[in-house]
């Protein structure tokens, strides 16, 4: 009960932090209903992690049905903007979502209002299907989502309906790698395979969550199994907590406070992609990379092209897109207006608080490139981590 407590109050702070920020900004100044000059995205300070130097263009939105021309900046000005977050209530997805929903209507004229609607269902898949089809490309509907939606579409799922490809980007909060903790009573079972296997929390098969173990288990021979099915972060700490799981992977926050507690440790992180390889973030400088794990049992060729195409989604890794066809000047007043709010310091001191030290904001057509990146893989790179996933139970 003592611990359940104490993952209610970590998610109950990072709700009162919006909320406080919220409440301070309200004499800062807004910006008015004149036109707003184009804001370039900021790379905090220490933040920003390489990407590959290509430049693909970003692909065009499809054509808008007949909407009314807007008369100008104005528009927005006494309207509410509803934000689905695909994912349930807690958890990364949820708080940056509602972190954005408080700070983006400060920049954009007219100051609207934004509501958060929470509608988990098969990793996002279910509300990013939904808001592919029916959202009306008014600008008063948006999505928030996060890398394991994306890596749906990587990997081809049946389920998946919709094309990030023609849903235009407003920004990103690009996660920096995660790392795997485990238990510390069921570390010494992680090498043991006459031990009872460590039980991995994931959601689905095709998450960068399942990464670590998933080459752990194929290149060094890890003793893991995986129970699929929890819906976030929240119910996966709980589980955690109640001994139900071993082993899950964090950005951060969570892990930080179970090593502080005494009940985990943290084993690997996917690390900073940077300069065409993966090096330690300086958050938790003494945690190896799964490069530095596999050492010189690192596989070459087809499987680490595979590691790396499933990796990428992680620099998309909680993202706000508009449905297809919203007109470019809506656009242009989202994308100006998320620029502003990601060079906001107080909405950088939230996400310190959210995601620890490490995270990059992109804008707009930034975004659109990360996404096309992280889809244009090849199929059998793809293939490849399917295939183990299917060989270890994680995938049917």
């Amino acid at each position: 009960m003592q611990m359940n407590k104490r993952m209610l109050c970590l998610q109950s702070l990072i709700v009162a932090s919006v909320l406080l920020l919220a409440a301070c900004g309200q004499a800062a100044p807004v910006a008015t209903a004149s036109p707003v000059a184009p804001t370039p995205a900021p790379s905090p300070a220490g933040k920003a992690t390489d990407i590959p130097k290509t430049t693909p263009k970003p692909a065009a939105a499809t054509p808008a049905p007949a909407a009314k021309p807007l008369a100008g900046p104005a528009f927005y000005e006494g309207k509410t903007i509803e934000m689905v977050a695909a994912t349930g209530a807690g958890g990364g997805t949820d708080s940056t979502g509602r972190a954005v929903a408080v700070f983006l209507p400060r920049y954009i004229p007219g100051q609207p209002k934004i509501v958060v609607r929470n509608q988990p269902g098969a990793g996002g898949v279910v509300a990013t299907n939904s808001f592919f089809e029916k959202a009306r490309p008014d600008g008063l509907t948006l999505l928030h989502g996060s890398s394991s939606i994306l890596a749906n579409q990587q990997r081809r799922r049946d389920i998946v309906k919709f094309d990030f490809l023609k849903m235009p980007a407003i920004g990103n909060i690009g996660g920096s790698g995660g790392l795997l903790a485990i238990r510390k009573e069921a570390k010494s079972r992680l090498t043991d395979p006459r031990a009872t296997p460590v039980v991995m929390a994931t959601r689905g098969g095709e998450e960068t969550t399942n990464l670590i173990p998933l080459f752990g288990r194929e290149f060094l021979g890890w003793n893991v199994r995986w129970v699929t099915g929890y819906s976030g972060t929240g119910e996966t700490m709980l589980a955690v907590r109640r001994g139900e799981v071993d082993m899950f992977l964090d950005q951060g926050p969570n892990i930080r406070m179970m090593v502080d507690e005494g009940i985990a440790e943290a084993v690997a992180q996917l690390g900073i992609y940077k300069g065409g390889k993966f090096i330690r973030r300086t958050d938790f400088p003494g945690v190896p990379t799964v490069e530095e794990i596999l050492g010189d049992r690192k596989p070459s060729g087809l499987p680490w092209q595979g590691y790396i195409a499933a990796v990428m989604p992680q620099t998309v890794y909680k993202f706000t897109v508009a449905p297809p066809g919203t007109p470019e000047n809506i656009m242009k007043i989202l994308t100006d207006a998320y620029g502003r709010m990601a060079a906001d310091p107080k909405f950088g001191e939230l996400l310190d608080k959210t995601f620890g030290e490490v995270y990059v904001i992109s804008v707009g057509q930034e975004t659109d490139r990360l996404i096309k990146l992280t889809l244009d893989v090849s199929p059998e790179a793809v293939d490849y981590v399917d295939t183990l996933s299917r060989k270890f139970g994680i995938l049917k």
